[in-house]
């Protein structure tokens, strides 16, 4: 320092000094300035959290729904079921002979009024060739009983009332279908016959 005796030149050394010594300490506290820092080179947990958030834009408005699909293709219809079959008999003279209704799966449906009374009952279309098998209620005079038999006629008769109410089927068939049965006798000359029958499916 003996050499630097003028006094402007002291001050140059003195700002030299501290423009070497200033950029030292701000390099050494890890400021530094945005031009030094190379693109792409900090990563994200080095950001702090504002600085984070910004770098996420808005949410934007939720989109469309999508279009709705297509209604699937109609299936086809099925069989018809067979349906129940009711009838309703009035006013049937005493004198008259049994008379069948109709015939169901080799089953015939009959009814008779005469003899003092009214009678309901079931029987093999083929007669002895077939067997007629029927489990259920009936019902004479009132008095209610419970059946389960096999041959080849099932008939119930009653003074004033009968019922007849079964599940039977022919032996040969095989389907099972459903008999409710019913006859009054006005204990003089006339009966009414009524039934409803539910046939069965293979």
């Amino acid at each position: 320092m003996k050499t630097l005796r003028h006094p402007a030149t002291v001050i140059a050394a003195v700002a030299l000094f501290a423009a070497l010594g200033g950029g030292g300490i701000a390099y050494a506290s890890g400021l530094i300035s945005g031009s030094r820092i190379k693109n792409h080179s900090i990563q994200e947990k080095k950001l702090t959290r504002s600085a984070i958030q910004s770098l996420h834009g808005q949410r934007g408005p939720t989109g469309p729904p999508g279009p709705k699909g297509g209604t699937g293709a109609k299936g086809d219809t099925g069989p018809q079921g067979p349906g129940a079959i009711s009838f309703i008999k009035t006013d049937l003279g005493a004198g008259g002979s049994t008379q069948i209704e109709t015939t169901i799966d080799g089953l015939d449906v009959f009814y008779g009024c005469g003899g003092g009374g009214v009678q309901v009952g079931l029987q093999t279309h083929l007669g002895g060739a077939d067997t007629l098998y029927a489990s259920g209620d009936y019902a004479v005079n009132g008095t209610l009983s419970s059946l389960q038999t096999s041959g080849t006629l099932l008939a119930k008769g009653g003074t004033s009332t009968v019922n007849l109410d079964v599940i039977a089927w022919a032996g040969s068939v095989g389907i099972i279908s459903r008999f409710d049965l019913g006859g009054y006798f006005n204990g003089v000359s006339n009966c009414n016959i009524w039934g409803l029958i539910t046939p069965g499916t293979s």
